[in-house]
C-alpha cells in the first residue's frame, strides 16, 4: 500500500533544545501523522493550542517539568482527530491488544471516550485491570500542575526567561571553571572545564561531580578556600549529566514546577540555592583531581 509519514518533532529534550518547525498532521491525519514530543512539559497554552489547532499528537508526561516519578505519560489528541477515532473500529490485528500488546501498558480506564470501542478489547478476563501505578503517579504530577495553575501563563513564562538569565549570569562569572553552553527556558545547560583549561570534562567525569554535588566534599579539599570549603559543604541537587558532544558532556541547572512555584514567591531565596550550586560546580571543578583522587 501507500506510504504513510509520521512526522516526529522535539519540543525540548533533556538540554531544552527543540526543532525548529513542529510537524502538522496533514488532511486531519488522513495523508500523515505529525507528533510532537513535548514531554518536558516546558512549553505554554498558547503553543500547545497552537499544535492542537494543527492537528499534531502531542507526547505529554508529568515526570519532568512537573516533578512526578518516571513514566507518568500521556498522550493529548487533537479534536478532529478525536473525532475520526470515535468514528472508526478498533485497528487489526485484535490480538495487539492482549498482555504481550497493549494490554501489557494500558487498561481500559486509561482511554479517551473517542476510543469507546477499544476498551473490550483491553479489559482482563478477570474484568480487574486497575494500572494504580500510574494512577498514584498522575496523583504527584497533578499535583505539580495545580500548584502553577492559578499563575497566569505570561507570568510563567516571563519568570522562566527572567530566571534563566540571571543563573546564565551566575554562570559565567565563573568562567574560569564553567561555561553556560546553551540556554533554552528553564535549563541551563553547564560544560566544566579541566583544571589545567585544557578542554572540557567527559561524560564519565561529570557523573562524579553529579555525585560530588550531592554530597559534603569539603574534607577532600584542605587547601580549599573558607568560601569554597562553604559550598563544597553543601549538598546541592542539579540535573544528571547529559552527553552532547565528542568534547564534553553538559550538567543542567533546571527549574521544575516546585522551584518555579518558589521563585515566584520568593525570588532572593530561589537564586540563592542556584548561586551556591553554581560555586559548587566552579569549586568541584577547579578541585576536580582532588576530590577524585579522595575516594569519596
Amino acid at each position: 500500500g501507500d506510504a504513510y509519514p509520521i512526522l516526529h518533532g522535539v519540543f525540548g529534550g533533556k538540554t531544552g533544545l527543540r526543532d525548529d518547525a513542529m510537524p502538522p498532521s496533514e488532511d486531519v491525519g488522513s495523508t500523515s501523522l505529525g507528533v510532537i514530543d513535548a514531554c518536558q512539559g516546558r512549553f505554554s497554552l498558547e503553543e500547545l493550542h497552537g499544535w492542537l489547532e494543527q492537528d499534531s499528537i502531542v507526547l505529554f508526561t508529568g515526570s519532568k517539568f512537573y516533578q512526578a516519578p518516571p513514566f507518568c505519560g500521556s498522550i493529548i489528541i487533537p479534536k478532529r482527530i478525536a473525532e475520526k477515532l470515535r468514528e472508526s473500529p478498533p485497528p487489526e490485528p485484535m490480538n495487539m491488544y492482549g498482555k504481550d500488546g497493549l494490554g501489557g501498558f494500558w487498561s481500559d480506564k486509561e482511554l479517551p471516550p473517542c476510543l469507546e470501542s477499544w476498551k473490550p478489547l483491553l479489559r482482563r478476563e478477570d474484568g480487574v485491570s486497575n494500572n494504580v501505578g500510574l494512577a498514584l503517579r498522575w496523583e504527584a504530577g497533578l499535583a505539580g500542575m495545580e500548584a502553577l495553575a492559578k499563575t497566569p501563563d505570561e507570568e510563567r513564562m516571563n519568570a522562566v526567561d527572567e530566571w534563566a538569565g540571571i543563573v546564565t549570569d551566575m554562570v559565567q562569572s565563573n568562567s574560569e571553571q564553567l561555561d553556560a553552553w546553551c540556554v533554552e527556558r528553564s535549563i541551563v545547560s553547564v560544560r566544566l572545564t579541566r583544571e589545567d583549561g585544557n578542554g572540557w570534562l567527559s561524560m564519565s567525569e561529570l557523573r562524579d561531580v553529579y555525585r560530588f554535588m550531592s554530597l559534603d566534599v569539603s574534607s577532600a579539599v584542605p587547601f580549599a578556600t573558607d568560601e569554597e570549603k562553604d559550598v563544597l559543604a553543601t549538598c546541592c541537587f542539579v540535573g544528571q549529566p547529559v552527553d552532547v558532544s565528542e568534547t564534553h558532556a553538559i550538567l543542567r541547572i533546571a527549574l521544575g514546577s516546585e522551584s518555579l512555584g518558589n521563585y515566584l514567591e520568593d525570588p532572593e531565596a530561589t537564586l540563592n540555592e542556584d548561586d551556591t550550586a553554581v560555586k559548587k560546580l566552579a569549586a568541584i571543578a577547579k578541585n576536580f583531581t582532588a576530590l577524585k583522587n579522595s575516594n569519596i
